[in-house]
């Protein structure tokens, strides 16, 4: 399939289907995926708390669930503006290789896919508008007990970026119906 872009980024919260989308993209598009999760683990490794704490902000906190949703999305907020400079210095390096890819991640924010300015670079962010299919998506994929709070985390996260999508005239997707959201998502990209 032909190309019109150079770097893909697919964002949105946890829980979504970004991740599979995405893959499916890759391999349609033949190019590379390249995971945002990837980077923030490195990070975890690589560093210290002190020397990046939005990074480390989970690892060194371990009652922050105890803070509520609002405080979890400020953090994944946070995590997203710590990551920025490094994924615009990935993106970049791709467009100048000219090596396309899928860049895909929760803690991609539109703020930053705003400030690209480069016509090779299109993005999409999923957003799932319901937090009980959220849920069942997590219970699919993993099950546990933790999933009712990290679906209310993921849902309010998921809103913050649906609004920050408005505010930057970013396009954003449904994912559901599941059965075609790639096709739609292609047809979105011409």
């Amino acid at each position: 399939m032909a190309l019109n872009w150079d770097v893909l980024i697919i964002g949105g919260a946890s829980g979504v289907g970004k991740t599979s989308v995405s893959r499916q993209l890759a391999r349609i598009y033949e190019v590379d995926l390249i995971r945002v999760d990837d980077f923030q683990i490195l990070l975890e490794k690589t560093t210290t708390p002190e020397a990046c704490p939005a990074i480390h902000y989970w690892a060194t906190n371990p009652n922050w669930r105890e803070l509520g949703v609002e405080n979890a999305v400020k953090r994944l907020i946070d995590a997203g503006h710590a990551l920025m400079p490094g994924l615009q210095a990935v993106i970049d390096d791709h467009i100048g290789e000219g090596i396309p890819m899928v860049l895909e991640g929760d803690f991609i924010l539109p703020e930053m896919v705003a400030s690209l300015t480069d016509g090779r670079i299109r993005s999409i962010f999923i957003h799932e508008p319901s937090r009980e299919q959220i849920l069942q998506n997590y219970l699919a994929r993993e099950g546990g007990e933790l999933q009712e709070f990290r679906a209310d985390v993921s849902h309010a996260y998921g809103e913050w970026l649906a609004e920050e999508c408005k505010k930057y005239n970013i396009q954003t997707i449904n994912p559901r119906p599941w059965g075609d959201v790639v096709d739609r998502i292609i047809k979105t990209l011409g």
